[in-house]
């Protein structure tokens, strides 16, 4: 089951004609649990990121924790999505995005979401 969401992250990242390149770790806790992180390399920037999955038969995906870091190629902080638990007073607690200095509402991203978001705006 996790072996499944890792290939399916690596397609999206192979499938992605604005990508440049990717590298990706992937650590397999069992069956229905493991983690990846990398970076995915754009013209603009680069995303790091981490998710910390467990697979359910019934649901799907779980995403136990996840950080979604873009920066640009002159190292300045164009957002990151987390859902670290330190601001709790975030309506979408604990998900919110960092954005030009602000945290605001977040709902709990997927990489094909951020991905998406990176092209759209163009960052």
């Amino acid at each position: 089951m996790i072996e499944n969401y890792f290939s399916n992250i690596e397609g999206l990242l192979n499938n992605c004609e604005f990508i440049e390149r990717y590298e990706i770790s992937k650590q397999k806790i069992n069956n229905s649990f493991g983690t990846i992180s990398g970076k995915v390399f754009f013209q603009s920037g680069v995303l790091s990121f981490l998710e910390v999955v467990r697979i359910s038969e019934q649901i799907g995906a779980i995403m136990k924790k996840h950080k979604y870091h873009f920066m640009k190629n002159n190292n300045s902080i164009v957002f990151r999505y987390d859902n670290m638990p330190h601001h709790p007073d975030i309506i979408t607690f604990p998900h919110h995005k960092h954005i030009d200095g602000n945290i605001i509402e977040s709902h709990e991203p997927e990489l094909v979401f951020v991905i998406k978001e990176i092209k759209e705006h163009r960052f």
